[in-house]
């Protein structure tokens, strides 16, 4: 059973650890020695592997060679105008556009009078995938400096416990934000781009970052695969899933935003598994990695023959999830304890108050019903590389 922490006693540590958490943390409890001889997975296939690819959305699709490039280090160097002192970014790169003109909001968060870098949308690893990219055409080393900046920034975020927040530093106490943040995949994002860049996987190779960056690549690497073997929500006994977001002391599983409620999440735990997948299968991780895929298995948390369309639906006000033959979805939420999913809009206390947790998505208001993900075909790939691999 997973112990609960009060929100004071869970900023007072992180405030207290994450500023040096790269350097000072624990090590994990596991054996570093018994995961370097553990076997890996064949990595074709794996969903995971798709997942630091779309920052090339950002870069100029012009045909002429020239041309493109010189579109791209306007791009860098926008980018690097418009980073903030502790070397983070925030989640619009709509602004890249233009170059910062010195006194625009940098962030649309702030803690305590700082702007705050977040790994939301992509935030701050797609920059630093752009930098490196357009360093590795150019050579030009404000890139790679700025590129050195952000990966400190993530690297300094990281809880002693091993977790990542939604933000560094801190929006303050009781903010969601400070939880360990596996939504929309931001945790599993960073430790993606850590396995690349320790791997000196392009865009990441050569000198892009320093050797003392190098050697913190995988003690964050460990410390990130303990907290989340840790967090893995117990049912009845059995390992299964995880949250999007969770306690960063206690590993509980807890609220995001009011309709984020703590649940086993069906979106956010395939990539965490298909990152697991991407490890040294020690015992430890290789039955955490078979624990999730039996939950994604189970017949009570698939919904057969279903899509989740809201696009085609909402105009007729109709549910979201419509009969689709040979599809297979799994809700974005589920309860703790059983395999029901379920539905949130904003809490009746919320301004404007909303209807709560529901089991019905037509008793969710229509401005949450049609905008939110509330499922999706997350498993589907996962079961495939997995069964791939024999897993």
């Amino acid at each position: 059973m997973l112990k609960k922490t009060s929100m004071a006693a869970v900023i007072a540590a992180l405030v207290c650890g994450a500023a040096q958490a790269g350097d000072a943390a624990a090590p994990p409890a596991r054996d570093a020695r018994a995961a370097t001889a553990a076997p890996m997975l064949s990595q074709a296939g794996n969903p995971a592997q798709a997942e630091l690819k779309a920052y090339k959305r950002w870069l100029s699709q012009h045909a002429d060679g020239a041309a493109a490039l010189a579109a791209d280090r306007t791009l860098a160097d926008n980018i690097v105008s418009w980073q903030m002192p502790h070397g983070g970014f925030y989640k619009l790169p709509a602004k890249y556009a233009a170059k910062w003109d010195g006194s625009a909001p940098r962030s649309g968060w702030l803690g305590n009078g700082v702007e705050l870098g977040t790994i939301d949308n992509d935030a701050t690893v797609s920059e630093i995938l752009v930098l490196a990219d357009v360093y590795g055409r150019t050579n030009n080393s404000v890139y790679r400096d700025s590129a050195r900046r952000a990966m400190d920034f993530l690297l300094t975020m990281q809880y002693p416990s091993g977790g990542f927040p939604q933000v560094y530093p801190s929006r303050g106490p009781g903010s969601y934000s400070n939880h360990v943040t596996f939504n929309d995949n931001a945790m599993v994002r960073v430790l993606l781009l850590l396995d690349a860049a320790a791997r000196r996987e392009a865009p990441l190779g050569g000198d892009l970052f320093s050797a003392a960056q190098h050697a913190r690549f995988k003690p964050a690497l460990e410390r990130a695969v303990d907290f989340i073997l840790k967090a893995q929500i117990v049912q009845d006994g059995i390992k299964t899933v995880w949250c999007a977001q969770h306690d960063a002391l206690s590993y509980a599983p807890v609220t995001g935003r009011s309709f984020e409620l703590p649940s086993k999440s069906g979106a956010e735990s395939a990539l965490i598994t298909e990152f697991l997948m991407t490890r040294p299968q020690t015992p430890e991780v290789a039955a955490a990695v078979k624990a999730a895929l039996a939950w994604y298995r189970r017949a009570s948390v698939q919904v057969k023959d279903t899509a989740f369309e809201p696009r085609q639906t909402r105009a007729a006000n109709g549910s979201p999830f419509v009969h689709s033959p040979g599809t297979t979805t799994w809700y974005r939420f589920y309860d703790l304890a059983t395999d029901n999913g379920f539905f949130s809009g904003r809490l009746p206390t919320d301004n404007p108050p909303g209807v709560g947790k529901q089991y019905d998505i037509m008793k969710v208001g229509p401005e949450s019903r049609y905008t939110y993900q509330w499922g999706g075909s997350y498993g589907t790939p996962l079961l495939a590389y997995a069964e791939k691999v024999g897993y």
